[in-house]
């Protein structure tokens, strides 16, 4: 008989017994504790596989106990043994852990590189339309308590409406609305209820109408590929992954308003709405230039508007200023001014 010295707790009491185990046929064992024995089959027994340090353990169903100084002896028959073991010597080799470690980074890093982002898109363009309405029409609320009340005169905001609809719209016609910037100073947006924002700075910043038009196609661009949504999506993190695999879109009312106004658009998604835009200056025979011109206008602003707020001496890199800007909040204005002027450049050498 090939006894092994073991650790046993009788069920009845928390008192631990010195005890021997053997084997009594390939289906059951012999516990000899305290003079006494018992007699337990493998069927019975529950492994708790080693971890660590910490030794492998069996649980019985009279709530005993089996603690194990060492590995599981070769004649123990547990069926679960040999992977069990095969596990705690994993768990004891430093490159599985390096590897484990590297492999988890990895994961994590694809989930937030191209996980999220492909659950934004696919939720964005899944949601039914009066869910996105809504959403839109929450955030548009939100909005409004950030801005005030328009100073533009009415003839004026008519008059951008209807080179809006002309030049822009393209069958897809967006509401336009005007408001004072208030908190959000020089800005637009593009809200998922079809509704494009632009503050009384923003057009009072413009020196020229395409100028406007530009920053309009922008907008009709976002609106388009619901980029306001996607990225306000991106922001619930891991959330959005649970919303594509459920379909349950419901937590969406009390988050996604807020996050509609507060998100900054990613690289990509900016890129898109300027080549968007770009592609209907072109249409309409405009100068992409015109864009380009009020994008460095505006970071020009942005900048001097910076300068007068920080104290001197302290840095002028770190956050940009505006809640939800479309173009402040982006740290790439010069590489968007360079690509719409290539843009430029290479439709002058086609025509």
């Amino acid at each position: 008989m090939q006894e092994q010295n073991i650790t046993f707790y009788d069920g009845q009491i928390s008192k631990p017994y010195p005890a021997t185990i053997a084997p009594i046929d390939r289906e059951t064992v012999l516990i000899c504790y305290n003079q006494q024995q018992r007699r337990y089959y493998y069927a019975d027994m529950q492994l708790i596989g080693a971890l660590g340090q910490i030794q492998p353990v069996i649980e019985l169903k009279d709530d005993a106990r089996i603690e194990f100084p060492q590995a599981l002896p070769d004649w123990f028959e547990l069926n679960k043994k040999h992977v069990q073991h095969s596990i705690w010597k994993l768990e004891r080799s430093p490159s599985l852990i390096l590897f484990s470690v590297v492999f988890v980074a990895a994961f994590i890093f694809a989930i937030l590189r191209w996980g999220i982002p492909s659950a934004a898109h696919y939720v964005a363009m899944q949601l039914p339309a009066d869910t996105i309405y809504k959403l839109g029409d929450e955030a548009q609320e939100q909005v409004f308590k950030l801005t005030g009340p328009s100073t533009i005169p009415l003839a004026r905001q008519k008059q951008i409406i209807q080179s809006y609809q002309d030049l822009v719209a393209n069958g897809q016609p967006a509401k336009v609305l005007f408001r004072a910037g208030g908190q959000i100073g020089t800005n637009a947006l593009a809200l998922p209820n079809n509704t494009i924002i632009l503050t009384d700075e923003l057009v009072n910043l413009a020196k020229d109408d395409h100028e406007i038009i530009g920053v309009l196609a922008h907008e009709q661009g976002h609106l388009v590929e619901r980029h306001s949504l996607q990225q306000a999506l991106s922001s619930l993190g891991f959330s959005v992954l649970l919303i594509a695999v459920t379909g349950d879109s419901s937590a969406l009312f009390t988050t996604l308003p807020v996050a509609l106004v507060g998100a900054s658009y990613s690289r990509n998604f900016e890129s898109d709405a300027d080549l968007y835009a770009m592609q209907v200056l072109d249409k309409n025979h405009i100068s992409s230039l015109h864009l380009a011109n009020f994008l460095a206008r505006m970071e020009a602003d942005a900048r001097a508007e910076e300068e007068e707020k920080q104290p001197q001496g302290k840095s002028e890199e770190g956050e940009e200023g505006g809640i939800g800007s479309i173009f402040r909040s982006h740290p790439a204005t010069q590489e968007r001014i360079a690509a719409i002027r290539q843009f430029n450049q290479q439709q002058r050498l086609s025509n």
